[in-house]
């Protein structure tokens, strides 16, 4: 069978099956207008010249399997029938098509639009819910609530405006405002800042429960309680004699000097009932404790000696006591000697407005003697009824309040108080605080050294178990809340360091380079001493030394004996190492030996005082003195070959001495200053002439020395200075 009817067979097959006629054999042949129907769904057909074709005309043979492909509505059964194998000829695309989509691309021309997918329908909601990115410009400036508190760094403020540190600085130094990232800025700084660049300024207060300072204590509803006497007078006037006496104790022999260093307190047993005697020193140097001794004392004795009658130091104790509005009774001591004259003391206080009673004042005047005691009895009634008079009363329940009045650091014990209970009832395993530090009472003694379960108003008492030494005249109080007592001890101390850091910033100007303070010698000093009391005295005078050339820092200061760490630092520092009734241990002594360091150990403080003057006076530059010995006017010149221009010249004032500096006027005015080279006397050398002499003068270096010149000899001595 050829081809031709094999296609023939097959097409009338085809036919009859589409027709649904069951009878076989029967070939109908028909002539039907092909229509090309895309197999896939998305295909197109670009040629539409295959899909109009005339009738009449004649398909090719591989044309007929296509179309009879394409008629059929399966795929399947169009790949069964196609029979040619040949790889059909890649479709032509129309240059102008072609054309007309790449202009589409290269003008970004938007696509033809998709349809909608059912399924899809949140997609685009979520599309336009999204933003276009996660940040968004400001419309308007951000102002924001910056907290201010009493100090704080310019970084923190920085931090709190959203600010650079540099931008922050650069703006305050428009301001006028000149500081460093790490330092403190006051409360009024701070704010002004905070409005200039725009923000809220919120003031925030300490919620720290601030503890009053030491006051007296006036309660009416507590229970009797033993008065407060604080002894204060001049120096050696016998104030710890008398307490001596009262106490039957020998404290003056134990002092260095025979002078009190520190406040004692002591509580002491009378005829009376009992009394808390404060013993506070007499020499200038201790001008706070005494200040302290008034502010926290109910009565005031003054003791004043009636051989030497007021000082300096008796003036300063009036003072205090009517500061603290404290009633002062005064006591004459010393009656027995030969040259006493108690009325010259009451003349001279009285004219410091203390008068005596007898003379219509309101002033308690008793003549004592501490020595054989003579009127302490009197004295001790005076005290009781002045007492009375101001009906002392305190709480003996519930928590204590006190002031320091002395402190020291123990090898064995640590950090040890001595505290005044002024409310209230103190015991063992009390958790306290004490200006910066806190702690736990781990132990309580009385003056005696005795150990005591509690101690109530009026009492002086020694406790043991404080974080460090407290600073005299810090206020105690006794709590349960050992947190609440960490956290206020912890901000104190911490607002102590911002303080302390202020005071050591200098601030630097353009006008304060050329400031010849920034020239001035300083010496180092490191000091320890044995209470915090008299370090507090000593670091006050040394302070109160000033000289225009030389002056002094302490780098460090604090109580115990000196130690390795205290060496180290003052190597570093290239300090003066001074110890005030404390001695520096073993390593510390190697360590200043190694390198030289300057070590003294002082029991006096007015010893000290001198000693540390002595030092700054051996800094300073001596002071040169002029002193003219000598005129002479020239009266003619002569010249030498060997010694140049020879003034011949005539004494008119002083002596003309050789080798000393001169001076050449013309006219008062100074032309020349050198030495004397040569002095001749008729042809001899001679060291001196006298006024009305004649004699020749040679000028060292200067030949244009001419007749009615004057020669003003002078002399310079150095004077030492002292501080």
């Amino acid at each position: 069978m050829s081809e031709k009817d094999n296609i023939k067979l097959k097409t009338d097959t085809l036919s009859t099956r589409k027709s649904g006629s069951p009878a076989l054999g029967v070939h109908v042949k028909r002539k039907r207008k092909i229509i090309a129907k895309p197999a896939i769904k998305d295909q197109k057909i670009n040629d539409t010249s295959v899909v109009e074709k005339k009738e009449n005309s004649r398909p090719s043979e591989d044309k007929i399997a296509t179309t009879k492909s394409i008629t059929n509505e399966s795929p399947k059964i169009s790949e069964a029938y196609v029979i040619d194998n040949k790889t059909p000829k890649k479709q032509k695309i129309d240059k102008d098509e072609k054309i007309e989509k790449l202009e589409n691309k290269e003008l970004h021309l938007k696509l033809p639009k998709q349809k909608k997918d059912k399924n899809n329908k949140n997609k685009s909601d979520i599309k336009d819910m999204a933003p276009a990115h996660k940040f968004e410009k400001p419309t308007e400036p951000i102002k924001r609530d910056v907290k201010i508190s009493q100090s704080m760094t310019v970084a923190e403020l920085a931090n709190q405006m959203a600010l650079k540190n540099t931008d922050l600085i650069a703006k305050m130094m428009s301001l006028g405002v000149m500081a460093t990232v790490n330092q403190s800025l006051d409360e009024d700084t701070a704010v002004l800042i905070t409005e200039e660049i725009g923000h809220n300024p919120v003031i925030v207060k300490d919620n720290e429960d601030e503890i009053t300072a030491p006051t007296k204590i006036k309660i009416t509803d507590g229970q009797p309680r033993a008065p407060i006497v604080t002894i204060m007078g001049h120096v050696d006037h016998g104030k710890t004699s008398l307490l001596d006496y009262i106490r039957e104790s020998k404290i003056t022999d134990t002092e260095s000097g025979g002078i009190t260093q520190h406040i004692g307190a002591y509580r002491v047993k009378t005829n009376n009932g009992e009394i808390a005697f404060l013993d506070t020193p007499g020499h200038a140097a201790f001008t706070s404790m005494r200040a302290r001794g008034a502010q926290v004392t109910d009565i005031v004795i003054l003791v004043v000696s009636a051989d030497d009658g007021v000082m300096p130091q008796t003036e300063e104790a009036i003072e205090h006591a009517r500061a603290a509005n404290v009633p002062l009774i005064v006591a004459i001591n010393k009656i027995d000697k030969e040259n006493a004259d108690q009325e010259k003391v009451k003349n001279d206080l009285a004219a410091k407005n203390v008068i005596p009673e007898e003379w219509g004042g309101d002033t308690i005047f008793i003549p004592i003697s501490a020595l054989t005691g003579e009127g302490v009895d009197a004295l001790l009634d005076s005290v009781v009824l002045q007492a009375e008079m101001l009906e002392l009363k305190a709480l003996d329940k519930g928590p204590a309040t006190g002031v320091v009045i002395e402190s020291s650091l123990d090898k064995g014990k640590g950090p040890v108080a001595t505290v005044l209970i002024q409310n209230g009832l103190l015991n063992k395993k009390d958790f306290v605080l004490v200006g910066q530090t806190f702690g736990r009472v781990r132990a309580l003694f009385d003056e005696f050294g005795k150990s005591v379960n509690n101690a109530g108003p009026s009492t002086p008492v020694v406790l043991t178990g404080l974080s460090a030494t407290p600073n005299v005249g810090d206020q105690l109080i006794s709590t349960d809340d050992e947190k609440k007592v960490k956290d206020i001890a912890s901000s104190r101390e911490k607002k102590q360091k911002e303080i302390d850091m202020q005071s050591k910033q200098k601030n630097f100007s353009i006008e304060s380079f050329g400031n010849s303070a920034n020239n001035k010698k300083i010496i180092n000093y490191l000091i320890k001493t044995d209470v915090q009391g008299s370090c507090e005295a000593i670091i006050s005078s040394l302070k109160s030394i000033e000289n225009p050339d030389v002056g002094l820092e302490i780098i460090y200061s604090g109580v115990g004996g000196i130690t390795e760490s205290d060496i180290n630092l003052a190597i570093s520092a290239q300090a003066h190492v001074i110890g005030f009734n404390v001695r520096a241990d073993s390593k510390a002594k190697k360590l200043i030996e190694m390198n030289d360091i300057s070590l003294n150990y002082f029991s006096i403080i007015y010893d000290l005082i001198d000693a540390v003057k002595y030092d700054l006076s051996g800094e300073l530059e001596p002071e040169v003195k002029e002193e003219i010995i000598g005129i002479a006017t020239v009266k003619d010149v002569f010249r030498s070959s060997k010694l140049g221009a020879i003034a011949g010249s005539i004494v008119i004032e002083g002596t003309i001495q050789k080798d000393q500096q001169i001076r050449v006027l013309r006219d008062n005015t100074v032309i020349y200053e050198g030495e004397l080279e040569s002095l001749r006397r008729f042809k001899e050398d001679v060291k001196e002439v006298k006024s009305g002499t004649e004699c020749g003068i040679g000028v060292k270096d200067y030949n244009d020395i001419k007749s009615g010149d004057q020669i003003e000899v002078y002399k310079r001595t150095e004077i030492k200075r002292s501080i």
